[in-house]
């Protein structure tokens, strides 16, 4: 911390309203000031306070995207497992029949990655902007 902060030993008092107090407080959430006495310093000397904002349209992709994900894992975790049971059979009929579960769960997976680089689109055109 600076050094001038060891030195500060007067102190202000300001009443504010519930409202006040709250809007206040969700300005200050929403700077890098660790503080609310800090931002309120800012503010009286007049120094920079940055500010820190979010897009909601990237927050909604990266729940989109966090959801795809946990859909690929799932079908890895089955395309995997039909992989170990063709490799551990020797008959033929179970074999054919472990195929076309094989044939289902790679149309799946395909489809889910191109949802994947659907998303993975439109995020970029988002960012480019």
């Amino acid at each position: 911390m600076e050094t001038e902060n060891n030195n500060r030993k007067r102190r202000i008092y300001v009443r504010l309203t519930e409202k006040e107090f709250t809007t206040l407080e969700s300005r200050w959430k929403n700077t890098t000031c660790r503080s609310v006495s800090e931002y309120v310093r800012h503010c009286l000397f007049s120094k920079p306070i940055t500010t820190i904002t979010r897009d909601t349209s990237t927050d909604e992709a990266i729940v989109q995207m966090s959801y795809l994900n946990r859909e690929l894992n799932a079908i890895g975790s089955n395309f995997n497992q039909l992989v170990r049971r063709v490799n551990a059979t020797s008959q033929a009929a179970e074999i054919k029949g472990l195929l076309l579960l094989f044939e289902n769960q790679r149309k799946t997976l395909f489809s889910k990655i191109e949802e994947v680089k659907e998303q993975l689109q439109k995020l970029a055109e988002k960012w480019l902007q």
